[in-house]
């Protein structure tokens, strides 16, 4: 089962690890108001760090509510837009549950319900002050805001979800500390906990955190393997289909000309490897329009300003709704992102370019299971031969059925699946 200890430990190990300090350090670079709070946390006393680290966690608890009043069995909570898709794809195809959400904004903070909730918060803000000083002491900047976040989260959420009739939680990230939070609240109050993954995510290795839900509604078998191996108890289980729709692989592009290829970015871009990539795309005479799409979360947008000024063949896709923008491309270029999948349930070739991000090379495995290929030196006839060969071949739809559960099957079908066992958990 989820509990408060649990989450807090989950968060203090993925955010303190390496890699999530390295995305946070880039954040820091990039996100003007994040910078401030942070350049003023870093040359404080230790008290003033603590009273900092008390205003973000009571920012944090008065910013939940719920969305609206009425009866839920089922209530439902996200924090970023992917998470908000996932869980609106599956409460569409899941007929018969009456679900509520509970929302996260800063408009809540001074809202009727939160100036009630305010009086239980500042009746702990002695030994929640100490807490702080400990966590100031103990930890980086960024684990000690989200694992002092995790808590007062969890103090909010167990208010909120004493609204009678609630049976279940459904959320779609299982590292956040506000969804950490909801799932332990939750399994606090003997109700259950239904996870659904967001992104297809696969990496194995650093700290992967495991899973405690009672259902897990996953898009892949590589994915439940990637949870299997990490989470202590037996998981139950369920396949459906990513929100992204499906199209045919439109494989053979060495008679299309010019072909529009899309950069396709992941946090911890490499600006100088992109800046490359786009001058060889841009002498390249089979090559038409470059799209480049950051990473979907705005405070790690990258400046692509140079890149595409004056209104020519590079462009910024930043906005734009994913599968519009997969529509655009013949062919996309990745590091490691796992909108790959995405793009490839979506008909578009996929090539790897390990230097795109400093993430480890082959993050999500994507190379070693042979889902794509390497980017060529030249993207020239013969290379698009080769990927038109890949993409056709029988070992490579098996694979990509590894890693996308729903890919040409019947996904109604799924959906029929994911709602029994929905309903059993509520039951």
């Amino acid at each position: 089962m989820y509990s408060l200890g649990r989450a807090c430990w989950i968060v203090r190990n993925l955010d303190g690890s390496p890699r999530r300090l390295a995305i946070f350090t880039e954040v820091v670079q990039k996100n003007l108001k994040v910078r401030f709070f942070y350049v003023i946390y870093e040359a404080a006393p230790l008290a003033i760090k603590a009273l900092l680290l008390w205003c973000y966690g009571l920012k944090c608890y008065l910013s939940l509510d719920w969305d609206r009043s009425g009866r839920a069995e089922l209530a439902t909570f996200a924090s970023f837009h992917n998470e908000h898709v996932a869980i609106g794809h599956i409460l569409d195809h899941v007929e018969g549950l009456a679900s509520g959400n509970i929302a996260a904004s800063k408009r809540n903070c001074l809202s009727p319900a939160a100036l009630r909730a305010l009086p239980a918060f500042l009746a702990s803000s002695r030994r929640l002050l100490r807490l702080c000083r400990r966590l100031a002491r103990r930890f980086h900047f960024l684990p000690a805001c989200r694992v002092f976040s995790t808590m007062t989260y969890y103090a909010r959420f167990r208010q909120l979800l004493e609204r009678p009739g609630v049976k279940a939680v459904l959320i779609t990230n299982h590292y956040s500390p506000e969804c950490l939070a909801v799932a332990a609240a939750a399994h606090r109050a003997r109700k259950k906990v239904i996870f659904a993954n967001h992104a297809n995510a696969t990496w194995d290795s650093g700290f992967v955190p495991p899973l405690y839900s009672d259902l897990a509604a996953v898009t892949s078998q590589a994915v439940l393997d990637i949870y299997r191996r990490h989470s202590p108890r037996e998981l139950r289980a369920v396949f459906i289909p990513l929100a992204s729709a499906q199209r045919p692989m439109r494989s053979r592009l060495e008679d299309a000309q010019p072909l529009s290829v899309g950069i396709f970015l992941t946090a911890l871009t490499n600006m100088a490897r992109l800046r490359t990539l786009v001058e060889q795309l841009s002498g390249n005479p089979r090559v038409g329009d470059i799209l480049i799409r950051p990473h979907p979360v705005e405070v790690i947008k990258d400046d692509l300003s140079a890149l595409c000024a004056g209104g020519g063949r590079v462009k910024d896709t930043f906005g734009m709704p994913l599968f519009d923008n997969i529509k655009l491309c013949d062919v996309v270029v990745c590091g490691n992102s796992t909108v790959t999948v995405e793009l490839l349930r979506g008909g578009v070739p996929v090539l790897y370019d390990g230097e795109l991000d400093g993430l480890p090379y082959d993050y999500n495995g994507y190379m070693k299971h042979e889902l794509v290929l390497p980017v060529p030196a030249e993207l020239n006839y013969a290379a698009l031969v080769s990927i038109g060969d890949f993409y056709d071949s029988v070992a490579w739809f098996e694979t990509m059925r590894y890693f996308d559960a729903g890919y040409q099957r019947d996904e109604a079908e799924m959906f029929r699946q994911l709602a029994e066992a929905m309903r059993e958990v509520l039951a």
